[in-house]
């Protein structure tokens, strides 16, 4: 049993892992782990105290037996004093040196400190190289292993699952997959058999048919990867955002943080837990993550909300019958959310003065109450003969108080009414499907993947992978902006549509020590001092370009070769920012095609950067493929950015890629999801393959599913 917290190994780790190839390792080059600690001020860690304490265990023993590898340290722990700043990086590997505010701070601890550890493979253990990869017939394939810090007394020990990817060599060909939008969550797995609890108009096994469970199209993409993987077809997948539906399972004062659905999210990948039972051993090859919006969510929302429940493939009448752990303020007097709706309420029940209309309205009610009805009966009373003058006083009196404790218990119980419905609707604003924070992030942070913007390198090839934050509407509100701190947006796009626009690259995100716009710039600059061949990759949650229409005809009239003069879209022509990021756009267009945009100051300006040729992303659950150009415009003597739009995978000329993608790059396209149906792409899960030949050029990148290559 683990007995303290640290010293804690927070890179590589499941969602950041190391790729090393073993000719490197053979040479004697050493893999980077990232260590965090807790010493005192004038402490630090030496070399001797990790003897002994570092191994790398397969993650799959595929029969062989497990069989552990030891490592050591080259020299002493480096310390990073600069975790917190943004300065120039020497090389991709830089990026993982820089330690998100909201880890630090609210994950680890204001008092952690990081070191810098490099270790290799003992010489006695490296023997013939290739035994450390994973052999299939006669071919060596790449193979993942978990590292693993041991205690020395081997009282505790701390596994980074999947966190570290050997293979034969970086240099030549490369095969990955971008994945997106999976939104795993446990529920998933729960939702029909509570379904087929009750009798429902539809047979059973049609509601089995028809039942979309996003954890299972995970697993069956896991399945079609391991068969790459095997046939030598896939070294990893980048996987960008959406990772879960949403954190916790439920509403709870205070969550366990073992069980949430970031755990059911690793149990998939890694074929943990029950899911072996269900024929999912985990993927075979290394899987990067990023965060997408829905990654910031904390609680369950009402799976019919809206038309959701299409997206499970059910009737609305069939899912009514899974009862989801919503949020009632009752239930949860300690709970943040409870505190803000009893705020609500009372603010708003100042506004409207109910208190002194009710009690106005009170008096007027017994008045008027017990003239008509006091009247009413002494008529009564005459006409039948009874009693006289002393009769009728009284019974006037026992009629005006007895009226008046009726209106007194109608109003109180119309109050009553009024309060538990004003506090449901309360509670239904503040328990809504947008509601995010960072603390959603705080397991994954500290289990699959502590950072938030990171790059990585395959050979001469760079990968660079970055958040786009919560939903840009309730994100900025939790901040405690006001409307008129907000910068532009749709409300159509944030509050009536099903995309959201992203809080990507906004400089005022507490989660951050610097503007990620700037990293970029930064990460982008590292580029040019690299040799060889190289392509550049962006990896996204939320789309820097989106059509908002999902008719396929006003799609195929934007292709490029389908257009007259200019072939570039129009702003006025259509919405190409419906759920994009809500900040920075042009620079971060501008740095895709190799410029800074604030160099662009006249016409003929040599790019300082180089271009990038794919930007990924996913968040709208549709496939589709953009290209941008800057243009000079004489009249307004400025540059301008031109988005184009074409099945660019579909017609790239793998007989002559290096003219193509000279003419093409950057295209930026988005990839339809793994879980969920889109409106025009409804058979998930959906994939996008990248493939580089031995030469470093990238000779296919078409959309796939479980069917093969797909047509758009």
């Amino acid at each position: 049993m683990n007995t303290q917290e640290f010293p804690l190994v927070i890179s590589p780790k499941l969602g950041c892992p190391k790729i090393a190839a073993v000719e490197e390792i053979k040479s004697g080059k050493s893999i980077s782990l990232i260590i965090a600690g807790k010493y005192g001020e004038f402490t630090s860690p030496l070399k001797d105290a990790f003897e002994g304490t570092l191994y790398l265990r397969p993650s799959y023993s595929e029969g062989e037996g497990v069989r552990e590898i030891p490592l050591y340290l080259t020299h002493d722990p480096e310390e990073i004093t600069g975790w917190n700043l943004l300065s120039d990086f020497s090389e991709m590997e830089d990026t993982r040196e820089l330690i998100n505010s909201e880890l630090h701070y609210n994950v680890l601890g204001e008092d952690t400190r990081y070191w810098k550890v490099e270790v290799s493979v003992k010489k006695a253990d490296k023997g013939d190289y290739k035994s450390l990869l994973r052999k299939v017939g006669e071919r060596y394939l790449p193979k993942l292993y978990d590292l693993i810090l041991r205690d020395i007394s081997g009282k505790w020990e701390r596994v980074n699952y999947h966190s570290i990817q050997l293979v034969e060599s970086v240099e030549g060909s490369c095969n990955f997959i971008h994945l997106t939008d999976l939104h795993t969550a446990k529920r998933n797995d729960e939702i029909l058999d509570e379904v087929l609890k009750v009798k429902c108009k539809r047979s059973r096994e049609e509601i089995e048919k028809s039942y979309l469970n996003f954890n299972d199209k995970l697993r069956e993409f896991i399945s079609i990867a391991n068969d790459m993987a095997d046939k030598g077809e896939l070294d990893f997948v980048v996987i960008t955002g959406d990772l879960v539906d949403f954190a916790f399972h439920g509403w709870e004062d205070e969550p366990n943080v073992a069980e949430n659905n970031w755990k059911t999210f690793i149990n998939i990948v890694t074929g943990a837990g029950k899911e072996k039972a269900k024929g999912n051993s985990g993927i075979k090859v290394a899987i990067f993550t990023s965060t997408g919006n829905h990654d910031w969510r904390l609680h369950p929302y009402d799976p019919n909300l809206g038309d959701y429940n299409k997206s499970f493939g059910l009737e609305k009448e069939e899912l009514k019958h899974y009862e989801y752990r919503s949020f009632d303020s009752t239930e949860y007097p300690e709970d943040e959310r409870t505190k803000l709706s009893r705020e609500i309420m009372s603010n708003g029940f100042k506004k409207l003065n109910i208190d002194a209309f009710a009690d106005k309205g009170k008096v007027r009610l017994a008045k008027f109450l017990s003239t008509k009805v006091t009247t009413w009966v002494l008529r009564a009373m005459v006409g039948l003969g009874l009693g006289g003058a002393g009769v009728a006083g009284y019974m006037t009196k026992f009629i005006y108080l007895g009226i008046i404790g009726v209106v007194w218990a109608l109003v109180w119980a119309g109050e009553k009414y009024m309060n538990w419905w004003v506090r449901k609707q309360v509670d239904l604003i503040i328990d809504n499907p947008l509601h995010a924070e960072a603390k959603a992030l705080h397991y994954y942070l500290k289990h699959i993947n502590p950072y938030l913007d990171y790059g990585f390198q395959y050979g001469n090839h760079s990968f660079i992978v970055m958040d786009t934050g919560a939903d840009v509407f309730v994100g900025r509100l939790l901040d405690g902006k006001e409307m008129k701190d907000i910068k532009r947006m749709s409300i159509e796009d944030n509050i009536l549509g099903g995309s959201p626009d992203s809080r990507a690259f906004d400089s005022e995100q507490s989660c951050y020590n610097w503007s990620q716009i700037v990293w970029l710039e930064k990460v982008l600059s590292v580029l040019d001092n690299m040799d060889g061949n190289k392509r550049t990759f962006i990896f996204l949650h939320a789309p820097p370009i989106n059509l908002k229409e999902d008719n396929d005809l006003v799609w195929s009239n934007l292709w490029e070769r389908r257009r007259e003069r200019p072939k570039w879209i129009a702003r006025d022509e259509c919405n190409l920012t419906y759920g994009t990021i809500n900040h920075y756009l042009s620079q971060f267009f501008y740095l895709c095609i190799g410029y800074r945009e604030s160099e662009l100051v006249r016409e003929k300006v040599e790019p300082s950067l180089r271009k990038v040729d794919l930007v990924l992303s996913g968040h709208a659950h549709r496939n589709s493929e953009f290209r941008i150009e800057k243009e000079w415009v004489a009249k307004d003597k400025k540059y301008e950015i031109r988005i184009y739009s074409e099945m660019y995978s579909q017609l790239l000329d793998a007989g002559n890629p290096d003219k193509w993608w000279e003419e093409h790059r950057p295209v930026v396209v988005q990839i339809a999801s793994c879980g969920l149906q889109g409106k025009t792409d409804r058979d998930p899960p959906y994939f996008r393959k990248v493939t580089m030949n031995g030469k470093g050029q990238i000779i296919d990148f078409r959309v796939m599913n479980n069917g093969g290559v797909v047509r758009f």
